[in-house]
């Protein structure tokens, strides 16, 4: 590895200023360009712009970026004779890769708006491709972590620093500003720590093709980086982060990195806890974890400021307090650390709270709703639990059953981690779990089962994959494999259908007889006729077995319906006795006092047929209607 040299120092102004150079360059090109590919933002919903602004501008930077860096590796002997050192080729695979792959993916989305879930599979794959070839979270304080522990943590800290500077983008110069102090912060770190003169390059020529993007992002912005430009620093300082916290062994020296992108993390968590708060606790209608708001940092201070250019300034002022605070505590003597980092913990909260950050604000909210949980919100967030649960005994009961014929052992964390991950993965990306599975139709039934079916295969082809690496094409210990497969997902398959069927049974029915039960002591109990047997019949007896509040309580006792073809059969549950003719002998047999009307287009004459009944038998007669108010303007009036 190539420390740090005082002869290097030369190159660093060089390489800045090409980079920014070079970047301006670029990004006036990407101004006039862009608009002719379509790529133009226009002004709409929380936008704050009011005239169309060329974006994808991220192009630019990004451009000069990657030539500086190869004119870098050329200059040091990277294309001379040395060739590619082992430690330059191994940051280009981990980095250029990753990098060229989210950068297509933000070009796309600036031109054809991708999906929100489409992107989160893109970062999902990226942080996973980090992780499997050692640049994700492998160890912690000098601490190596078990797998269980690293793989969830770098997916969760690709994927929130990735979306942290795309959530921060939301104001001219904010994100390219930020992304500039990160990285000359980092830089200075990396030389001050006799770090890695590569990182520290790189540092620098980023920090300048951000600066000189800055040239035409800076309010009144004359074009915008879009998710080309934010997705990119995200997944850079993703990388860095990592691979320099890797090698912290010291609380403070961990969050240097941190917090050299403190404000794009604090901002992106608030988010999270401020969309979680509105969407399970105030059930806010159309707000989601990945719906966008306005009320991130950038508002609320330019709320405050009311102008963007000083909303920027703050923002910088607050990102260089956060990085100076974390090195000095991370350079001072060990005795003097836990001071210092008390000191800049205080001096971060304060500027929060200067920032209009409503940490204690938002804090007290969320501790209400946990305090006082709604159980609908509380049943949603258990079900995927339940689902894991309901897979997890599956899986053991097959290994009891096939445990003397598996090819592999069933109990190492590969096993488990290829035969249970993707279920819960892809059940949660399918939004699945915004159902109320209380109350719940048909077709989220198909649509959970088309998940599942989803994930069955994935974990078809994960484990498929391990047998072939591990033994090669043999037939015998694929075709056990594959028994073993469709058993546990028939079963799981099972469970987790029954389990859905029996909340669904006991909302619709289990529930309400339990509530008849208990109220029957203080209400009348009708012992009902149905009078028809089509769709109203249906919308009847579900609103009994539903609604709340109801005077009466009523015991359905059958149906009569003057379609022949129904008679002697069990429809929604109860069975048809006959037609209006055999009224008066139905009522002798079953002694029903109550006869509810439940036909769409009853005539005028049934319908005082039946009556007359009920009057002669005294027996209450009533109708079953479903009608919408149509408000119009003299409606209105008479209201």
């Amino acid at each position: 590895m190539n420390k740090v040299s005082f002869q290097m120092l030369i190159y660093i102004p060089l390489f800045f200023l090409a980079s920014c150079a070079l970047s301006v360059i670029f990004t006036r090109i990407c101004i006039t360009v862009l608009p002719l590919f379509g790529l133009v933002d226009i002004p709409r919903g929380r936008h704050q712009h009011e005239k169309p602004v060329p974006r994808g501008g991220g192009i630019g930077f990004i451009l000069a970026f990657a030539i500086v860096s190869f004119l870098y590796l050329g200059l040091t002997g990277w294309l001379g004779a040395g060739g590619c050192n082992s430690f330059r080729c191994r940051l280009l695979l981990e980095l250029g890769v990753p990098l060229f792959l989210i950068s297509l993916l933000g070009v796309l989305d600036d031109k054809f708006e991708l999906s929100s879930k489409l992107k989160l599979f893109v970062q999902l794959g990226i942080a996973l491709y980090f992780y499997f070839i050692g640049a994700g979270y492998q160890s912690f304080l000098g601490f190596a972590l078990p797998v269980y522990i690293s793989l969830p943590l770098t997916v969760v800290w690709v994927i929130g620093i990735t979306n942290a500077f795309n959530l921060i983008d939301g104001m001219d110069g904010v994100a390219a500003g930020l992304a500039s102090i990160s990285a000359f912060a980092l830089a200075v770190w990396f030389f001050i720590s006799g770090g890695q003169s590569d990182y520290l390059m790189t540092m620098v020529i980023f920090c300048g093709a951000c600066i000189g993007f800055l040239r035409y992002n800076f309010s009144p912005a004359k074009i915008f980086m879009g998710d080309t430009g934010s997705l990119f620093i995200g997944t850079f300082f993703a990388y860095f982060s990592m691979v320099e916290s890797a090698k912290a062994v010291t609380f403070t020296s961990l969050m240097v990195p941190v917090l050299a992108m403190g404000v794009p993390v604090f901002d992106v968590f608030l988010a999270i806890c401020r969309r979680l708060y509105r969407k399970y606790i105030l059930k806010e209608p159309g707000v989601g974890v990945m719906t966008g708001d306005h009320d991130h940092i950038h508002h609320r201070i330019q709320d405050e400021t009311k102008n963007p250019r000083k909303t920027a300034w703050s923002l910088y002022f607050l990102a260089f307090i956060m990085v100076a605070g974390a090195m000095a505590a991370a350079l001072v003597s060990n005795v003097m650390q836990v001071l210092s980092f008390i000191i800049l913990l205080v001096i971060l909260f304060a500027v929060i709270r200067f920032a209009t950050i409503e940490f204690y604000d938002a804090a007290t909210l969320i501790s209400e709703g946990i305090r006082i949980p709604h159980r609908k919100f509380l049943f949603t967030a258990v079900h995927p639990l339940v689902d894991f649960g309901l897979l997890v005994a599956a899986y053991f009961i097959m290994v009891r059953v096939f445990y003397r014929q598996l090819p592999v052992n069933p109990y190492s964390f590969k096993q488990l981690l290829c035969y249970l991950a993707p279920f819960p993965v892809v059940l949660s990306l399918s939004g699945v779990y915004r159902t109320y599975w209380l109350r719940v139709g048909i077709c989220r039934f198909f649509k959970l089962f088309t998940m599942y079916a989803l994930a069955s295969v994935i974990v078809l082809a994960i484990a498929l994959a391990l047998i072939v690496q591990e033994y090669g094409l043999d037939r015998d210990r694929i075709s056990l494999m594959r028994e073993f497969y469709a058993a546990y997902i028939f079963f799981g398959c099972i469970l987790i259908m029954v389990e859905r069927f029996m909340l669904h049974y006991l909302e619709c029915y289990g529930f309400k007889m339990l509530g008849a039960n208990v109220e029957s002591r203080s209400k009348p109990i009708y012992r009902t006729v149905i009078y028809g047997g089509g769709l109203y019949c249906r919308l009847f007896i579900t609103s009994q077995y539903s609604a709340n509040g109801e005077k009466v309580l009523r015991k359905v006792v059958g149906i009569v319906d003057d379609n022949i073809s129904l008679h002697g059969l069990n429809v929604y549950g109860v069975d048809v006795l006959g037609n209006a003719d055999d009224l008066p002998r139905l009522l002798e047999k079953y002694k029903f006092d109550e006869l509810v009307i439940a036909l769409k287009a009853v005539t005028d004459e049934t319908r005082k047929k039946l009556i007359d009944f009920g009057k002669k038998n005294h027996i209450r007669v009533s109708e079953f209607r479903i009608s919408i108010e149509d408000y119009t303007e003299e409606n209105v009036k008479n209201i």
